[in-house]
């Protein structure tokens, strides 16, 4: 393997052979392989909760003579103009239908691997225990929470969508209360938006819930569960695919959660459906 190969990229590569340790460790790197520069090797491996010896193990199969020359790749890489990410279809080749699945799979399955149960079922108990719930999502993460309003709606009865066309995003905002919970997507492009109504809700004293694809600076003094979803790929446009079965999950999970008013809300919404289509027959 080549020694200027990006030590995320090696990472991803290999994840799939890796041993449970070592996937630990893996995980901890793909949330922010910047602290290899900063952090000893038997520092990083007690950040992750595995042996100095598994972290040798992990650096060994991803090609690295020690820690010290994944350190200095790594140091190098800071200093070094940005390099575009290689695309098939930009760098003269051909995305195969069956290499682009294969791809998509593996990012799917990566992404649930490494998503903790634990910060999933607080994620639950925040949105399902909030008095009105935001939705909130920002250039190109309005489609995703759009997303998950649409699913949502159906068994919760009190949902604000941020941002809402035509209005004003301070004014629509100013009447979170304590009692709420913001569901945040922070998967594409971060904005400004998005980082003004974190701290604002945080003021507010309302819960976040931040669906994200990586860890940005602040985040996890911001929110209070962060749910990661992978979304680079082998496209020019990245991949949606975990970022969408986890929104779908995190919905289905509370639509469990709630239970009886959900099932209750359900048949409310279809005996209104079944009056108006009633109604339109008469007309017609």
């Amino acid at each position: 393997m080549h020694t200027t190969s990006h030590i995320a990229q090696r990472l991803l590569t290999t994840y799939d052979d890796m041993p449970r340790g070592e996937r630990k460790l893996a995980d901890l790197l793909l949330e922010d392989v910047g602290v290899v520069g900063h952090l000893t090797s038997a520092d990083l491996a007690a950040q992750a909760g595995v042996s100095k010896a598994t972290a040798a193990r992990l650096f060994r199969r991803l090609g690295y003579g020690g820690y010290r020359e994944a350190q200095r790749e790594i140091r190098e890489a800071r200093t070094a103009e940005p390099v575009p990410p290689q695309v098939p279809a930009l760098a003269g080749g051909t995305l195969l239908p069956g290499e682009y699945l294969d791809a998509e799979v593996k990012h799917l399955v990566r992404s649930f691997e490494a998503l903790p149960a634990d910060q999933v079922t607080e994620a639950v108990r925040i949105l399902c225990s909030a008095a009105k719930l935001w939705v909130v999502g920002f250039g190109e993460d309005y489609p995703l929470a759009l997303f998950a309003r649409s699913m949502l709606i159906k068994v919760f009865p009190d949902i604000r969508m941020i941002p809402l066309s035509g209005f004003p995003v301070p004014e629509e905002f100013a009447s979170i209360k304590p009692a709420d919970a913001v569901l945040a997507f922070g998967v594409g492009r971060r904005t400004s938006e998005l980082r003004n109504i974190i701290g604002s809700s945080r003021r507010a004293g309302a819960r976040i819930v931040l669906v994200t694809n990586s860890f940005a600076a602040g985040d996890k003094r911001g929110a209070d569960v962060i749910l990661k979803g992978r979304s680079d790929g082998p496209t020019l446009f990245g991949s949606m695919t975990a970022p969408v079965s986890l929104i779908t999950y995190l919905c289905a999970r509370i639509a469990s959660q709630t239970g009886d008013s959900a099932v209750e809300r359900l048949k409310h919404i279809e005996s209104i459906h079944t009056q108006w289509a009633e109604e339109s027959s008469r007309n017609d």
